[in-house]
């Protein structure tokens, strides 16, 4: 009797014991939503405003990886994204990251992984069509990858991912910069997408309207046929112009919105021979205004005698650059004994 009794504890122990056992062994739960990882670009209009022609500059793509944890194999080991901007805006010309200041450099340096991995970038870039794909790695793949917002603060979202060296090809257009395809790696080799930060980014506005125009008669002379035996003393009075020299005049209209600083530039040729721009006085103009403004000539001599064309531009001062206006007028004039 004695016996069975503990024959039956025995069997409750053990059945309790079997069933820890059970409840303790892992089972898989169910997929966890992907974190948040956003890729963006550090650019506050979302869009890359117009520089004059020949200006490099840097633009710098950010990541915000506050959802993966830190030094743990769900964190990032690299990544991999293209870019495109407008080509006939916009010339790529080189990237830069893998080193202080950058991401997964940082990190490794921050977690001493440096000492025996290496961050390697690689990238191919398009000029003809303004696409350009980069990525990143460090190898070989370390067991443990990066987040943002480390538990010390030494890199707090957003942290800079890459940069990318532009020239501009021209003032006068606006690039979008869109960011395609951004995707990370875990510490397990598998990839993940990443939040496409600058969907909103690639809207440009309408440009704001700026230029000028040659107006009414556009660009004419003095004297059609100018004697320098009377037009030419300065002793003889001038009604309209300088007396003694051959005066250029042309009416410029202020056609945008922002009021502009004009002027003319008058070109003279003589059988196929071009003398250098005669620039005229400079009058700053509000938007739907006409000015007249004029120049004059050098003292023509007997070598000058003969049939001269004229071409008359009109040219606005903007974002420190002189512009050529809408129109060209061409009109002709003889100098005379």
């Amino acid at each position: 009797m004695e016996a069975k009794k503990y024959f039956v504890v025995f069997v409750v122990l053990f059945m309790f014991s079997s069933s820890l056992a059970i409840i303790n062994v892992p089972v898989k739960v169910a997929a966890q939503p992907t974190p948040y990882v956003k890729v963006y670009v550090d650019q506050p209009l979302g869009y890359i405003v117009g520089k004059p022609a020949g200006t490099k500059f840097w633009v710098d793509i950010l990541v915000n990886a506050s959802d993966l944890p830190f030094y743990h194999p769900d964190g990032i080991v690299g990544w991999r994204l293209t870019v495109q901007v407008d080509p006939t805006v916009l010339k790529l010309v080189k990237v830069l990251g893998a080193t202080n200041d950058y991401f997964l450099y940082d990190f490794m340096r921050i977690t001493g992984l440096n000492y025996t991995f290496q961050a390697v970038i690689l990238k191919n870039i398009d000029p003809s069509t303004g696409i350009v794909d980069v990525s990143e790695q460090i190898v070989p793949t370390p067991p443990y990858g990066a987040g943002t917002d480390d538990p010390y603060g030494l890199m707090p979202a957003p942290q800079l991912l890459v940069s990318i060296q532009f020239e501009s090809l021209t003032l006068y257009k606006d690039s979008i910069i869109d960011i395609v395809n951004p995707e990370y790696m875990d510490a397990y080799g598998t990839w993940h997408a990443a939040v496409d930060g600058d969907g909103f980014y690639q809207g440009i506005p309408p440009p704001i309207p700026v230029g000028v125009d040659l107006q009414g008669r556009k660009g004419w002379i003095e004297h059609n046929h100018f004697r320098r035996s009377k037009d030419g003393d300065s002793e003889v009075p001038d009604p309209h112009g300088s007396p003694g020299l051959q005066t250029f005049y042309a009416k410029i209209k202020n056609v945008g919105d922002l009021n502009l600083t004009v002027r003319a530039l008058f070109r003279m040729s003589k059988g196929g021979f071009v003398l250098p721009m005669v620039v005229s006085n400079e009058v700053l103009l509000e938007p739907g205004d006409t000015v007249i403004v004029q120049a004059n000539a050098w003292e023509f001599t007997p070598a000058d005698d003969g049939k001269w064309t004229l071409d008359v531009f009109c040219e606005y001062y903007f974002v420190g650059v002189w512009d050529l206006g809408e129109t060209t007028k061409t009109t002709r004039f003889v100098v005379l004994p």
